[in-house]
């Protein structure tokens, strides 16, 4: 009966770290700078960006520069654990499954962060980037 106690109890803490523990790591290229994962695609008049979220961070550009009007695109990939992207003024909620797609309307500095809580709120320091929309 301890046995399967155990065995469960590990489970439920493998489980519980998926989502957000784990290593501060950062990917370095050959050269030493910081990888940079969000990778912007214009379309015709869609612009996409590719969001990678590791444990603790997200792995990709910390600010994105839009011009107003333009058509957005977001895409969220993860990399390492469970993470959701939000920002109650543009309207964001970006999961895995399911790109947030949006026209730049009103110019100004936002933050897009994640929004699912894995742990403490100090945590999450990194997990925020600044989206920027000019004129």
């Amino acid at each position: 009966m301890k046995k399967l106690g155990l065995f469960l109890l590990a489970g439920a803490l493998t489980l519980g770290l998926a989502a957000c523990g784990g290593s501060n790591e950062v990917a370095k290229t050959s050269d030493g700078s910081e990888e940079t994962t969000a990778q912007a695609t214009s379309g015709s008049d869609l612009e996409e960006f590719t969001i990678t979220a590791t444990n603790w961070e997200f792995a990709s550009d910390k600010e994105l520069t839009i011009k107003k009007g333009a058509k957005v695109k977001l895409k969220l990939v993860n990399e390492e654990g469970m993470h959701t992207i939000g920002n109650d003024d543009l309207g964001i909620e970006l999961k895995a499954d399911a790109p947030a797609e949006f026209t730049a309307e009103t110019t100004g500095e936002y933050d897009l962060i994640c929004s699912t809580v894995c742990g403490a709120t100090d945590d999450h320091e990194a997990m925020k980037i600044s989206l920027k929309i000019i004129d």
